[in-house]
């Protein structure tokens, strides 16, 4: 029973406190990968702490000592003699109604984005059904004035450039969005948005999930300009983003344009550090931390109940 208050405390402490924690550490500029790690393991652990306090509740350590067939009536025989009749009736409802929510918003969210997500993608493909196709560079060519470049999941995925983008970009700056868009579709960053958007739909009323939509939106961008910087200039893509900043890909698509456009471009132009030997071994170290977010929960749970044994 004493881990339920904990693990809760664990999990509103997450909810509310870590967004500005990660924030002021700068983890996003220096490493967006093991950021979006970051972000996605403080979601997985908040929700999970907040499902082992439930079930801290419902299920104390001595309501599991008899069969399976009787741990209901163990459990509310468990928490009646600690709490009363009514008081063990009232906590075992709250707790199993903590479990019930979490599951079930969770798994509402999921359907709705996976539902919205595929009707969005499908609209996609049938818009760009019939446009021209660039068989050499592997784009679909709109045409449109507005330089525009997005990139639409599904069927091995698709690159969508308009002509004002093509007529815009030298050779170089094009290579360099279409190494942006190709980032995205191999990192399956569509994913990792629908996972926040999950997220959001969820608990969208706790800080910490609020933000993720965001964040993870800023995150893949950077990413997508690490990869597409290992393979074209730094400058030419700073300098396509700049073209692209007050062009309006089309909302749902992830577009060479998105996110924060002044931070990226800025964070293109400044020359990569070399890291030093003691901060690569931090960087290699703190590429544990997000497994240890989620198993922080697990692992509370387990020694509070084993300090019951």
């Amino acid at each position: 029973m004493t881990a339920a208050p904990v693990l809760l405390a664990f999990a509103l402490l997450l909810a509310y406190f870590a967004p500005r924690l990660v924030d002021r550490s700068r983890l996003d500029s220096a490493a967006p990968r093991l950021a979006i790690a970051v972000w996605f393991a403080l979601a997985a652990s908040s929700v999970l702490a907040l499902t082992l306090a439930g079930l801290a509740v419902v299920l104390p350590l001595g309501a599991l000592d008899g069969h399976a067939d009787g741990v209901v009536e163990s459990c509310i025989a468990e928490l009646s003699e600690r709490f009363g009749t009514v008081g063990g009736l009232a906590i075992a409802a709250a707790a199993t109604g903590l479990v019930g929510t979490v599951v079930i918003r969770l798994a509402c969210a999921a359907m709705g984005v996976a539902r919205s997500t595929a009707a969005e993608r499908a609209s996609f493909h049938r818009c760009l059904r019939f446009v021209r196709r660039d068989r050499r560079l592997g784009i679909a060519i709109v045409d449109a004035p507005e330089p525009v470049a997005y990139c639409v999941p599904g069927g091995g995925g698709l690159i969508a450039v308009t002509t004002g983008a093509l007529d815009l970009l030298d050779r170089s700056e094009l290579e360099a969005v279409l190494a942006h868009e190709r980032a995205h579709l191999a990192g399956r960053h569509h994913l990792l948005m629908a996972l926040a958007q999950t997220g959001h739909r969820a608990f969208g009323r706790l800080p910490l999930f609020a933000a993720l939509p965001e964040r993870i939106a800023h995150l893949v961008e950077l990413a997508a300009d690490d990869a597409a910087a290992r393979r074209a200039s730094r400058m030419s893509l700073a300098h396509s983003l700049l073209h692209f900043a007050a062009a309006q890909a089309p909302r749902e698509a992830l577009a060479a344009g998105g996110g924060d456009t002044v931070a990226r471009v800025e964070r293109l132009l400044a020359a990569p550090a070399r890291p030093g030997l003691g901060a690569a071994i931090g960087r290699r170290a703190a590429l544990a931390a997000p497994a240890a977010l989620v198993a922080a929960p697990v692992v509370t749970a387990a020694l509070m109940a084993c300090c019951q044994a």
